[in-house]
């Protein structure tokens, strides 16, 4: 299907029930200067940025409170930097000026990869997945030099912590995401997620944090305000995901803030 026409028809989307994020500062220019070559798309730029490029396209629906979303920038970073031929575009699921967008195409979970080429999609992913797994499902063969990495900077060693305010199942919450970066390699990753249950819903509190728990995506526990959810380099759940670890500290945190989060 061309998708001109199916970005012009209205189509029923379902979406998972999730987690959904709106973040005022995702308005806002970035803070960090850092050249991550992802272009971030809404409606008034989807036809000359995806559907009009002259590269195949890597179409990322996302969204914040999603870890496996934030897992994958990395992955986005590094294709983004090592492959010039192809194109990583984003889109925010929970940010305004992206109703055509969501009103036509299939997006049932996050991330969804849409993988394009002439205004056709001729692949789609969901869930976090590998490099070569993106490549493929694109029909990507590299041009020859085009997969040449760039040199490896080294960092100093350094924290990155960011956060943002968000919903979870149409509750509200807090993302705090935090890394540690070693000379060459990020060295650990953490995701925390405070969600706040209102007093009228206190009493399904129980039964939310068990429904999470039997998700098997790291651990769970009671507040004072609602629940937390944790997932650590030791998590099951973040092993299965195999994170790349090769960006920089200004690579993730211009990535992030990209997607709306704020870094210190």
């Amino acid at each position: 299907m061309k998708l001109t026409q199916f970005f012009s028809s209205a189509c029923a989307i379902v979406f998972m029930a999730g987690a959904l994020t709106y973040a005022a500062a995702k308005n806002a220019t970035p803070a960090y200067n850092e050249d991550i070559k992802i272009v971030k798309v809404n409606d008034s730029n989807f036809e000359s940025e995806i559907l009009k490029s002259k590269k195949p396209v890597i179409l990322e629906i996302s969204s914040t409170s999603c870890p496996p979303c934030l897992i994958m920038i990395p992955t986005l970073i590094g294709i983004a930097k090592n492959y010039s031929d192809i194109k990583i575009a984003s889109v925010g699921i929970d940010e305004p000026g992206i109703e055509k967008i969501k009103a036509s195409l299939p997006i049932q979970a996050f991330p969804t990869f849409f993988l394009i080429k002439d205004g056709k999609i001729v692949n789609k992913l969901v869930g976090a997945v590998k490099e070569e797994e993106l490549l493929a499902a694109l029909q990507y063969t590299p041009k020859k030099g085009a997969a040449k990495p760039a040199k490896k900077a080294k960092n100093s060693p350094k924290n990155l912590v960011c956060k943002t305010p968000g919903q979870f199942n149409g509750l509200k919450n807090l993302v705090t995401i935090s890394f540690v970066f070693g000379a060459t390699e990020i060295e650990n990753v953490d995701i925390v997620t405070d969600v706040f249950v209102p007093p009228e819903m206190s009493d399904r509190r129980e039964q939310m944090i068990e429904h999470v728990r039997a998700s098997g995506k790291g651990e769970v526990e009671p507040t004072m305000t609602g629940f937390r959810m944790h997932i650590d380099n030791n998590c099951r759940f973040m092993k299965a995901m195999d994170m790349k670890r090769t960006s920089t500290y200004g690579e993730m945190r211009a990535g992030l803030e990209l997607q709306g989060f704020t870094c210190e």
